[in-house]
């Protein structure tokens, strides 16, 4: 185990024993939500870091395992675990119509397709207020009747460090070998008898499957989802995240998501200024640090090794 491993397991420990050490139970909604991100930010980089496609459409696909999650138990009356699947099905679903209908786009017109799919199920969402209520939200009954926030967030904390495991599981198998050979030189990985269209479907719905279940867990701990959630600044959000914390690695981008959470929190004094601050922080990275602050940090330890 290298150093840099070590300090990122002395984190996890460390947040699995913040609430034993009275923790103010409004930062530990702030980690909550973090951890939420996490998941998003984790998810986004399984297929940009690893299969080398980019998508903005991770906020949206949030958004819809949130709402069917929710739809499932109003309308069909279904408990809230099978609510949460059919969440991560649906979600999983988009995924792999997306992954098919784009794979033949590449770079900025991949992105802007993927923010058509996203804006139209914002849209759709807004609109079919009969339904979803529009804007003005769906309530939502809680993931567990009577659950404080030191319970919510050791759910969310169980749940991003499986999800992150289940990433890494994925991605150290033959398929996650498939993945990365794609990222490289998908027509040299094409000419040796590999189903590209196949893989990259695949992984387009492995992204927004997690996704879903993201975005599940969190309308129940919310209580409320609007179609905001589903908006191109919570993608930006995400996107943000992933690239402060290393989105070529599952592990860095989903500590991206909880830093850079509880930061914006933070300066939460600083009004919408925090924002500007926030897109700096991401500009500066992307220019001394494209592979994020772990990226760095962990090429850093290497050469003091050396």
């Amino acid at each position: 185990m290298t150093l840099l491993q070590k300090i990122l397991l002395a984190l996890v420990v460390l947040a699995a024993v913040l609430p034993m050490v009275g923790v103010p139970q409004y930062w530990l909604y702030t980690l909550t939500i973090g951890l939420y991100y996490a998941m998003l930010a984790s998810s986004w980089s399984l297929l940009v870091g690893y299969i080398g496609r980019i998508s903005f459409a991770q906020a949206a696909m949030s958004g819809l395992g949130a709402y069917v999650a929710v739809l499932t138990g109003q309308l069909l009356g279904w408990p809230v675990v099978p609510s949460l699947i059919a969440g991560v099905v649906a979600a999983g679903l988009f995924g792999l119509m997306i992954g098919w209908l784009t794979l033949r786009l590449h770079g900025a017109y991949l992105g802007l397709t993927t923010i058509a799919f996203a804006e139209i199920l914002r849209i759709t969402v807004t609109a079919e207020h009969q339904v979803t209520q529009g804007s003005r939200g769906l309530q939502v009954r809680p993931l567990i009747e009577g659950a404080g926030p030191v319970t919510y967030y050791y759910i969310f904390l169980a749940a991003a460090v499986v999800s992150v495991l289940l990433m890494l599981a994925l991605l150290h198998s033959r398929i996650g070998l498939f993945f990365q050979a794609i990222r490289e030189d998908e027509d040299g990985t094409a000419s040796l008898g590999v189903n590209v269209t196949l893989w990259k479907s695949l992984a387009f719905a492995a992204s927004t499957a997690f996704a879903g279940f993201a975005g599940g867990l969190y309308a129940h701990f919310v209580q409320l989802i609007t179609p905001s959630m589903m908006s191109m600044q919570e993608m930006g959000y995400i996107l943000a995240m992933a690239v402060i914390g290393g989105f070529s690695n599952v592990v860095y981008a989903a500590f991206g998501g909880v830093i850079l959470q509880v930061l914006l929190e933070a300066l939460r004094e600083m009004g919408e200024w925090r924002l500007a601050v926030f897109g700096v922080i991401a500009i500066l990275m992307l220019r001394f640090a494209p592979n994020g602050i772990f990226g760095w940090l962990e090429t850093r330890l290497k050469r003091k090794d050396k």
